[in-house]
């Protein structure tokens, strides 16, 4: 598979996969009931996003999954989130 086919076909699964676009991962985007560590855990992931975005031709298949993987589970984890109390 031609690496643009390869690319294009792991940021659009991504987008599915995460619900957001990798901008709303900021910490400063997410709803406030995230707590300090799944932020940084949706940051780490967004960070990763961005790294196999721009050298996409040295990336594994076993990184985009992983990658997908770890973007269903901090979505997940975002949506789940417990309301925070006074806020």
């Amino acid at each position: 598979m031609p690496d643009y086919e390869r690319i294009g076909k792991f940021i659009y699964t991504f987008h599915r996969v995460c619900g957001r676009p990798v901008e709303d991962l900021a910490a400063d985007a997410l709803p406030k009931s995230v707590s300090p560590e799944l932020a940084a855990r949706a940051a780490s992931l967004a960070q990763r996003f961005n790294l196999l975005a721009k050298d996409f031709a040295a990336a594994t298949d076993e990184d985009f999954a992983a990658t997908l993987e770890e973007a269903a589970a901090v979505r997940a984890l975002i949506d789940n989130a417990p309301p925070k109390h006074g806020v």
